[in-house]
């Protein structure tokens, strides 16, 4: 173990000892007791949730993961880590810092030159709005007649213009000192599909009409990240747009089984249509979408 320059412990960039060769990414965890995603208690930490994305990414693409713990939660010295990987990584995923903190670090390493950043949040974003796009599906309702109600938005603040961008045609947000003078079911009575952020919906709201936030993020940020980077590395794309991430919820909305809410991690053309229809996007053929699926 060494310590960081934020005074805590942690290990190094993990590369398992050999030269990093061809496109790499680091997982970088931020592992402290806030730390938080959406409305939900995660259920395993953020540094084991660390060592499974860096795992999956190495099983499902030919992209290198290394990975770096953290254990402080201040935006600028998270942000002087990553810039401070220099070349050596394509890009980084970020987990373990609420929305506030991780947006202010993907501004800054930005600003710094750094490599992109994509945060569990924007991977979760793309889970939740397919899922709301597949309900809507189900009720026979054209994204663009949709109407759907989201929870404490401010949980997610990519999730608004995403849904918008993927067609989505009237969003309203509800706050939980709303809940007198609006309750919640009151209000879905007008509305199709709840997206409930807050985790603070009760079961008679939208029976089969909601869509929540999973205790355990990994379940639904691990369908986006594989072929979302497989999409993005190597292009010197250094910002996640709302176009990109919309392309990524069309492409789990297109592959679900209709008897599934979104497609299964274990779905064959997963990373492929992810990284066909993200790659598509920012104008480049995804180099690894037929390769390791």
């Amino acid at each position: 173990m060494t310590k960081n320059h934020d005074g805590g412990a942690s290990s190094p960039l993990d590369d398992g000892g050999m030269a990093v060769a061809g496109i790499s990414v680091a997982v970088v965890a931020v592992s402290t007791t806030r730390s938080r995603t959406a409305g939900s208690a995660r259920t395993r930490t953020p540094w084991v949730a660390m060592e499974d994305y860096a795992n999956l990414i190495r099983e499902r693409t030919p992209i290198r993961a290394l990975r770096l713990p953290l254990t402080t939660g201040d935006p600028h010295t998270v942000a002087d880590r990553i810039i401070g990987l220099g070349s050596r990584v394509s890009a980084v995923f970020l987990l373990g810092l609420g929305p506030t903190e991780a947006a202010a670090v993907q501004r800054e390493v930005e600003e710094g030159d750094g490599p992109l950043v994509i945060t569990e949040l924007d991977v979760l974003t793309v889970s939740l709005a397919a899922a709301a796009i597949t309900v809507l599906r189900r009720r026979s309702v054209p994204p663009r007649a949709g109407r759907v109600v989201v929870t404490n938005p401010q949980w997610a603040p990519l999730l608004a213009p995403v849904l918008i961008a993927s067609g989505v045609g009237d969003l309203s947000s509800w706050h939980q000192r709303d809940a007198e003078a609006f309750p919640l079911r009151r209000l879905m009575e007008h509305n199709d599909v709840l997206i409930d952020l807050a985790g603070c919906a009760p079961e008679t709201a939208a029976p089969g009409r909601t869509v929540t936030v999973p205790a355990d993020p990994f379940a639904y940020g691990a369908l986006v990240l594989p072929g979302l980077l497989s999409a993005l590395c190597g292009h010197g794309v250094r910002h996640l747009t709302v176009e990109v991430v919309a392309a990524c919820v069309r492409a789990l909305a297109l592959i679900t089984p209709a008897d599934q809410l979104l497609p299964s991690l274990d779905d064959r053309l997963l990373v492929s249509a992810v990284a066909r229809h993200a790659g598509r996007t920012i104008g480049h053929a995804p180099p690894f979408s037929n390769q390791h699926q």
